[in-house]
């Protein structure tokens, strides 16, 4: 089960993230911010890679893996898009539980696509957590936060079930088709780059073609978090893909326990941005808290 401390490794790094992106995000705009921030999780990451003398690999990848990592990237942008803009408005204690949710469609599709069926403990485990992001959804009640009319709640949903799609893409890259892992996450941070921009440029195009007819679009504000956004991801990412390339480890187990990252992001967001109902949050934080226990001990 050593895979476990490198899932757990990146589920820590991954709640600081969190928090770094909802201070980044709040009342600012979200393309620019994910621009800014990708940008300097590629460079530091390339950085590593060079210190470590295996930048050469991205010369020698193949072009399977170059479209491997090209799609990820697009699920990812996705992804990231939907979360940026639900973060914008929603308390990071609802926000975050809400995307945590996606290892929900990662254990279904799991089930058929791979064959993953997990034994008594991990089952009871996954019940658990299960149990503790409806808990979430029903604390966010309490807060005036319609869950089926409200558009930032549809986003961060939208925004978990890309999670999702990209949890099991990484599967099928590492396991499956054995890519290496640090060529992989270069051309992804790379990919993501250059989506973002283009995203962007778009962007920016459509408002000059609109001529001020449409709302108008958020201002961006440069906020000394943006850089360890992409850092922080960059580094989550590298321990979550490391778990994951060891042969038979179980997607939907993985993906579960690296949402063990609310639970940090949980009790720190309530103290950075003062944020309320925590009572009824904690409750479903233990539920999450007792399933990636017995999910680790499964």
């Amino acid at each position: 089960m050593f895979w476990t401390h490198w899932i757990l490794a990146s589920s820590v790094m991954l709640a600081f993230y969190d928090l770094a992106k909802k201070a980044s995000v709040k009342d600012n705009a979200v393309l620019p911010t994910l621009l800014c921030s990708t940008v300097f999780g590629c460079a530091t990451f390339a950085a590593g890679l060079a210190f470590a003398g295996r930048l050469d690999a991205l010369g020698a990848a193949s072009a399977t893996v170059v479209l491997l990592a090209a799609a990820k990237s697009v699920i990812v942008a996705t992804s990231w898009v939907f979360t940026f803009c639900a973060l914008r408005t929603l308390p990071v204690s609802i926000a975050t539980p809400i995307r945590a949710s996606a290892p929900a469609l990662v254990c279904v599709v799991a089930f058929f696509a791979y064959g993953e069926v997990p034994g008594a403990v991990q089952a009871l485990g996954m019940i658990l957590v299960f149990a503790g992001y409806f808990a979430f959804s029903l604390a966010g009640r309490y807060e005036g936060i319609d869950f089926f009319r409200s558009r930032p709640v549809w986003c961060a949903i939208a925004g978990a079930l890309c999670s999702a799609c990209s949890s099991l893409w990484d599967k099928y890259i590492f396991q499956v088709r054995g890519a290496p892992v640090e060529t992989v996450q270069m051309l992804f941070q790379l990919g993501l780059v250059v989506t973002y921009a283009l995203l962007l440029g778009a962007a920016k195009t459509a408002a000059a073609l609109s001529r001020g007819a449409a709302v108008p679009a958020r201002r961006f504000e440069w906020r000394w978090t943006i850089p360890f956004v992409g850092i922080l991801l960059a580094g989550a990412d590298w321990l979550y893909f490391k778990g994951l390339a060891i042969p038979g480890v179980p997607i939907s187990a993985a993906s579960l326990m690296r949402r063990f990252s609310v639970v940090i992001t949980f009790v720190l967001g309530a103290k950075f941005f003062h944020e309320t109902n925590l009572r009824r949050k904690a409750v479903a934080l233990a539920l999450i808290l007792a399933g990636v226990v017995l999910l680790c001990r499964g």
